[in-house]
């Protein structure tokens, strides 16, 4: 409060209590009531002090204590605020609510100003000595707080410092009077005794409240250190609820499943090319797969997706449905330990995958090339693997077309980890490999009728069918006879049979090598050399043509063949006007010396053909 630089300070007395020339004895009588009556007040200040009493609570009696021991119509006491570049009412006695506000909002008393200019309160602070005005109007130094001192209605003034130790002041006791007074030097020696018991109780109130504070803090953090072990004991007993399960060979989607109770929520895991790996729920309306696929996250939907990556790549994702309510912390410690766990099944289920493909990639790989010196030993191996070789079997061979070369080996693994799944069903079990780029089955043959056979051969090439568009998966079935040597060439034949369907654009479908009829006859002889130079002395001299011209006269042939000799539908089919038909048919006339009309050689022609397709595609596999 502030109130101008003083010119009047004094001393206290050697004793504040003995001053007069009466005998010490009477003296003692006449002031031992009044000796009682401070006892009593510093004794009420203490026990607030000991009872822990808010700091402003405490403030506030050592202002009315002075106002009432030294009839002082209003008392206040300053303590520096944080910056201790201000001194700030926060203890009054007598002073209005609103007075107190302008005082520290308007009229702050300032520490760091000139000794010339600086408020009484900063001179006792700075000083340590009592600041007493007796007669505020007559102080220029004080107009700053003139206003407000006349609202309030008080005249002279003293500080008088709160020592907390010598030279360190921690704040002021201010006293006030409605009229003109001279501080005398025993009235200001009491104001300092009663201002050291004042520091004495602000020091200890202060000790305390940071005592308090401190064993506030001790108890919270207590609690939460206690929180996050029943949160590290929770957590690790989620881990091992979700290790035991994979453990056991529960999988992901025993994961799924474990997860699923553990935050109550439906949950679904999937790869990254969306195939479901694991789900909690039938019934949840998951995001359909399209939508899972191309993003993290859905737009306007509360499902929440959690990314499970394996050496800083994502290889899954978990798909959260809403709850009623946010996850806790421990249910979203139980979703990153599920993301953990399952990133580990799928490393353990990778490896184990690549050993079982590279172990069964190997053994067709020497089975289907027909040395000798594999043949000792694929039999033994087979049974290892619990395949057993001695048995008839029906070869299925699936070629992918449509897919970009860089996802290829993508797709046949994605393919080949399917069609394992299923064959994991089958009793006996099928062995399957990628072999050059396409997938070879061997189906044990133990009675199995030609619709189980036709029907096998399409539930295979649907797990190897690519999701991705125009993408498309071939099939070829044949039967092969209990001889090692058998394998070589059915495979030969099928792989022939897959790229003449692909030479002539027939793909996506299950065919067997019986459905091909000449052509799978021809495709399963040993020598196709004999088939190539028969196409080529009949249609030797088109095929150049087309290589010297540029024309196509080999499609066109092909197209007026496929739409039975027909020459209008052979313009539709290529676009064309029918004269251009006509002219390109007596063009092939002329370079074959055959005769299309004639039925004899259109069948020369035809068949010349298709024994080029199969001496081409048999060359090609």
């Amino acid at each position: 409060m502030c109130i101008g630089p003083s010119r009047s300070r004094t001393h206290m007395p050697t004793d504040p209590i003995h001053t007069s020339s009466a005998p010490t004895a009477s003296l003692g009588v006449r002031e031992l009531p009044e000796l009682r009556r401070w006892l009593a007040s510093v004794q009420r200040i203490t026990k607030t002090v000991a009872t822990g009493r808010p700091l402003t609570e405490v403030l506030d009696l050592i202002a009315d204590t002075a106002a009432e021991l030294m009839g002082y119509e209003f008392c206040g006491v300053l303590i520096p605020d944080p910056t201790r570049r201000t001194l700030v009412i926060e203890g009054s006695s007598g002073l209005s609510a609103h007075y107190i506000a302008q005082v520290n909002a308007d009229r702050p008393v300032r520490l760091d100003q000139a000794e010339t200019v600086e408020a009484p309160s900063s001179t006792a602070f700075r000083t340590g000595s009592p600041v007493a005005i007796s007669d505020i109007e007559a102080t220029p130094q004080f107009a700053p707080w003139g206003g407000v001192a006349r609202e309030q209605g008080y005249r002279s003034m003293i500080s008088v410092p709160l020592m907390e130790s010598e030279g360190v002041a921690i704040g002021t006791l201010n006293c006030y009077r409605r009229s003109i007074h001279d501080f005398a030097g025993e009235e200001i020696a009491l104001l300092t005794m009663l201002a050291d018991h004042a520091a004495i109780a602000l020091t200890t109130s202060r000790l305390r409240s940071e005592e308090s504070k401190r064993m506030d803090e001790l108890v919270v953090l207590n609690d939460e250190l206690h929180q996050q072990r029943d949160l590290l004991q929770k957590s690790e007993d989620i881990h091992r609820r979700l290790t035991e399960i994979t453990l056991r060979g529960g999988g992901v989607p025993g994961i799924t499943t474990a997860l699923s109770i553990l935050i109550s929520r439906a949950i679904l895991i999937e790869d990254t090319h969306g195939a479901v790996l694991g789900r909690s729920s039938r019934t949840e309306p998951f995001p359909d797969d399209r939508v899972r696929t191309t993003s993290d996250n859905v737009d306007g939907s509360e499902f929440r997706c959690h990314s499970v990556r394996l050496a800083e790549m994502e290889v899954a994702r978990i798909w959260i449905a809403p709850g009623r309510s946010p996850l806790s912390s421990i249910e979203e410690r139980a979703v990153e330990h599920a993301a953990l766990v399952t990133s580990l099944e799928l490393l353990r289920t990778r490896t184990a995958d690549e050993v079982r493909w590279r172990l069964h990639g190997d053994l067709l790989s020497d089975l289907l090339s027909g040395e000798t010196e594999a043949m000792g030993t694929v039999v033994e191996r087979a049974g290892r693997l619990g395949h057993d070789l001695t048995l008839d079997h029906r070869m299925v061979v699936v070629a992918l077309s449509g897919i970009d070369r860089a996802l290829v080996d993508t797709a046949l693994q994605r393919a080949i980890g399917r069609i394992d799944d299923w064959a994991e069903t089958m009793t006996p079990q099928p062995l399957s490999a990628v072999h050059h780029d396409r997938i070879v089955v061997l189906v044990p043959d133990i009675g199995l009728t030609r619709r189980a056979r036709d029907d096998i051969a399409e539930k295979i090439r649907g797990l190897a069918s690519p999701t991705t568009p125009k993408a498309a998966a071939t099939s070829i079935e044949i039967g092969v006879g209990s001889g090692l040597a058998d394998y070589a060439l059915a495979h030969r034949s099928a792989v022939g049979a897959l790229e003449m369907l692909a030479l002539t654009r027939r793909t996506g479908a299950s065919l067997s090598l019986d459905d091909l009829g000449l052509v799978g006859l021809l495709l399963q002889l040993d020598d196709t050399e004999q088939l190539l130079r028969y196409t080529d002395r009949v249609l030797g001299p088109v095929r150049r043509h087309d290589s010297a011209r540029g024309t196509d006269l080999m499609g066109t042939l092909r197209a007026y063949l496929a739409c039975g000799l027909l020459s209008g539908d052979t313009a539709r089919a290529l676009h064309i006007h029918p004269n251009t038909v006509g002219q390109r048919l007596r063009r092939i006339q002329t370079l074959t010396g055959m005769d299309l009309a004639r039925p004899d050689h259109a069948m020369e022609i035809a068949v010349a053909l298709t024994v080029g397709d199969v001496g081409e595609s048999s060359r090609t596999g």
